[in-house]
């Protein structure tokens, strides 16, 4: 949501003296509600919190002749799947272990 300058007379003087790295706190009922930051900071924040999202979500690489990707979690669930068959296709019964 965007608010014209205009209707935030009472802080412009604020706004302005905002250095690059500087922001403003809004404050209601005696606890900060709202932050205003210059767009440059908010860029900054925006681009290393999607290179956090993206180291926390790694992608796996399938070596077959098609070329995909899975994200960590698909390719942990495939891997699950194929384990528990698996396991139970090959695993002894315990039965026979004596």
């Amino acid at each position: 949501m965007n608010i014209d300058i205009e209707k935030v007379e009472n802080i412009k003087d604020d706004l302005y003296d905002l250095g690059t790295n500087d922001v403003l706190f809004i404050d209601e009922n005696g606890n900060s509600r709202y932050v205003v930051m210059p767009i440059e900071l908010y860029d900054a924040i925006e681009d290393t919190a999607m290179m956090v999202s993206s180291f926390s979500m790694p992608q796996v690489k399938i070596a077959s002749p098609e070329d995909f990707e899975l994200s960590y979690d698909e390719y942990e669930r495939i891997k699950n799947q194929i384990m528990d068959v698996v396991e139970k296709t090959l695993m002894p019964k315990p039965e026979k272990l004596n």
